[in-house]
């Protein structure tokens, strides 16, 4: 995996094997080239909670110990994509000596041309600036995707979650680094229409939504709108909390698609239902 910038007091060793080895920061096509260590990896894919059934893409995979680490830990696919091509060939030659070579996949491309839309957990060790790149890419992708990325962040996208690590010893000595967690939220910006409301059947519902969290306003005919509290979203769940007639209300839903459904104040006799309108 790469970065933009040096760590500083780290010295610089070579990495590869007797094909093709690649200095420490070395520069690439958009960033340099520092290697992510194997422990650094591990729980990275922890962080994701890597199961059964998820497909791993790494990008900018370097010398591919992401999706080798996946595909041996967790026996799951694992897809790596990677714009030189000698750490293409470095990637699959490690797959083979970790005899995962049947579950991961080493592609050479630019990391903003190829697709990785399949996957359902992305990592990334790229800088902040390739990060807010692929952003706008990153929030089309299927709701619950779980995106992992060592050390930076992405602006404005608030982390839902964040783990200080420090590695282990090495020839480079030992790091402190953060991973972050984002979990793909499902788009519900825009008008909805919803039955199910307390005193405020088959109302209109306007979401306005900021990543994963979002505000909301219920019209309410003859009154000032009614409006969201604590509006969040993770993956596909949605949960918010308004008051009407002096009573407090929580609603917990999931979402599919234009479809909201979901209970009041964990009460499955108080069903609420919401569809897109626009």
């Amino acid at each position: 995996s790469i970065f933009i910038s040096l760590l500083t007091g780290c010295a610089l060793h070579n990495y590869g094997d007797d094909q093709f080895q690649l200095r420490w920061a070395a520069h690439g096509k958009d960033i340099m080239w520092v290697p992510t260590r194997v422990d650094t990896a591990t729980q990275m894919l922890a962080l994701a909670q890597v199961k059964s059934g998820d497909i791993v893409y790494d990008l900018g995979s370097g010398d591919g110990v992401i999706p080798i680490q996946a595909a041996k830990r967790y026996g799951i696919r694992a897809v790596g994509i990677e714009y030189n091509p000698d750490l293409v060939a470095l990637s699959k030659r490690n797959a083979i000596r970790e005899n995962v070579q049947n579950l991961v996949t080493f592609k050479q491309g630019d990391i903003f041309v190829e697709d990785f839309s399949s996957a359902t957990v992305l990592t990334l060790f790229l800088g902040e600036s390739l990060n807010l790149k692929l952003m706008p890419t990153i929030l089309k992708m299927k709701p619950g995707t779980r995106v992992v990325s060592n050390t930076f962040r992405m602006d404005s996208w608030i982390p839902d979650q964040e783990v200080s690590i420090r590695s282990g010893e090495s020839t480079i000595g030992a790091l402190n680094e953060t991973i972050y967690l984002w979990i793909v939220p499902a788009n519900i910006d825009g008008v909805w229409e919803f039955t199910g409301l307390p005193n405020l059947d088959k109302t209109s519902v306007r979401f306005i939504q900021k990543k994963q969290f979002f505000d909301g306003t219920i019209a309410k005919l003859g009154s000032r709108p009614i409006s969201f509290e604590d509006g969040k979203i993770r993956g596909e769940a949605i949960q918010f909390d308004f008051e009407t007639n002096g009573k407090k209300y929580s609603f917990r839903g999931q979402i599919s698609g234009s479809q909201i459904s979901g209970i009041l104040n964990g009460d499955p006799k108080l069903n609420v239902a919401g569809k897109r309108l626009k």
